[in-house]
């Protein structure tokens, strides 16, 4: 199965991430632009991606309100 690439994106609310491979993570504020993309290992769960090493991830059903996609391409 292939998933598409991140899309461009800005957070609604506050997310809470984590560094990949650590416990340490830090907390976003609505507003900042992050990368969003299916997870592959989990259909369930959307990947928030800040920078290549930080990640936030979020349940398909709260993504709409979570995130807003900025690409320009329409929301399915």
């Amino acid at each position: 199965m292939s998933y598409e690439l991140p899309r461009a994106a800005k957070l609604l609310i506050n997310v809470d991430s984590k560094y990949i491979g650590l416990d340490a993570g830090r907390t976003h504020k609505a507003g900042k632009k992050c990368k969003v993309q299916r997870s592959p290992a989990d259909p369930g769960l959307f990947i928030i991606w800040f920078g290549k090493t930080e990640i936030a991830k979020v349940p398909a059903l709260r993504l709409t309100q979570t995130i807003e996609y900025t690409d320009g391409r329409t929301q399915l």
